[in-house]
């Protein structure tokens, strides 16, 4: 008879090495930008209608909230940053559907690239933002 004290800490050490790897957090990451942008693309969709269909005046006093408060400019930032994300890795999954770096180690070093260059590419966009 199996020890019955033994299943959950192996499954409890299974799920940890899953949730340690690049790969479980790349996809997690790039759930929740997907879910993000669906969200905000929604919103802004709706916002912008609203105040379009409200008059010339609301929508210009909707756009200079937006464009002008530092929590939207800040908001502005984040999106960038999960447009930049959601994109790269979606490419980095494009290739390895195409055959190109199937393995574990080739995917951790084409996902750390291109994580590095979409970081270079956000820090360069904020730079351009602020001068």
């Amino acid at each position: 008879m199996p020890n019955s004290h033994a299943m959950p800490i192996e499954a409890f050490r299974i799920r940890s090495q899953v949730w340690g790897t690049t790969g479980m957090w790349a996809w997690l990451l790039h759930r929740v930008t997907g879910l993000g942008l669906v969200f905000y693309i929604l919103l802004h969709t709706i916002l912008m209608g609203i105040s379009l269909l409200s008059g010339k005046e609301s929508f210009d006093a909707t756009l200079s909230v937006l464009m002008n408060h530092p929590f939207f400019e800040f908001l502005d930032i984040i999106l960038l940053g999960t447009v930049i994300y959601h994109g790269f890795n979606g490419i980095r999954i494009l290739l390895f559907d195409f055959g190109i770096g199937v393995s574990v180690k080739s995917q951790k070093r084409i996902f750390w690239i291109f994580m590095a260059a979409g970081a270079i590419l956000w820090f360069w966009s904020i730079g351009l933002k602020f001068i």
